[in-house]
């Protein structure tokens, strides 16, 4: 594995994965409640009710579905480089989207509600942003031999 001379994936790799994958679970758990009670979907946005319906429930449940589903992969795949920038811009996003409704919006006060994913949010980018140092930048399929191009290579070639 890379970022290890023994072979091991580096401790902060296999806690990030193990974070990630938390936070995946969290949020496949919240998109279920969305759903199935869109009364504690109403929670978050403690201000005014009236603009909390169930289809805003619903879409909260399936924006948090994607992130979460998005972020379960980056923790089977932490070296694909894309899927971590992504990822890390959905916690950017979160982060965003939630002190906008406190601060900017007015439609959420800073409860538990909010502190929350504020928090896990916040805590996920600045691992992530170490994990900009910590994990190689070396794709780790580029140490496996290419099958493909050593069966050509084994090939008689065709004399014609």
């Amino acid at each position: 594995m890379p970022g290890s001379e023994t072979g091991k994936t580096p401790t902060f790799v296999n806690f990030l994965r193990i974070w990630l994958s938390f936070v995946a679970v969290m949020a496949i758990g919240n998109t279920v409640q969305c759903f199935i009670s869109p009364y504690l979907f109403g929670r978050l946005y403690t201000v005014d009710e009236k603009n909390v319906s169930d289809l805003a429930a619903r879409l909260f449940g399936i924006w948090t579905l994607l992130a979460g589903g998005l972020r379960l992969m980056c923790a089977l795949d932490v070296y694909n480089k894309m899927l971590y920038h992504v990822t890390l811009f959905s916690f950017v996003l979160a982060c965003g989207h939630f002190l906008s409704e406190v601060l900017v919006y007015g439609t959420a006060t800073f409860t538990a509600t909010i502190v929350a994913p504020v928090i896990v949010s916040s805590v996920s980018t600045i691992l992530m942003a170490v994990g900009y140092f910590v994990i190689d930048p070396e794709d780790p399929r580029t140490l496996c031999v290419d099958e493909n191009a050593e069966i050509l290579k084994s090939r008689p070639k065709k004399i014609r």
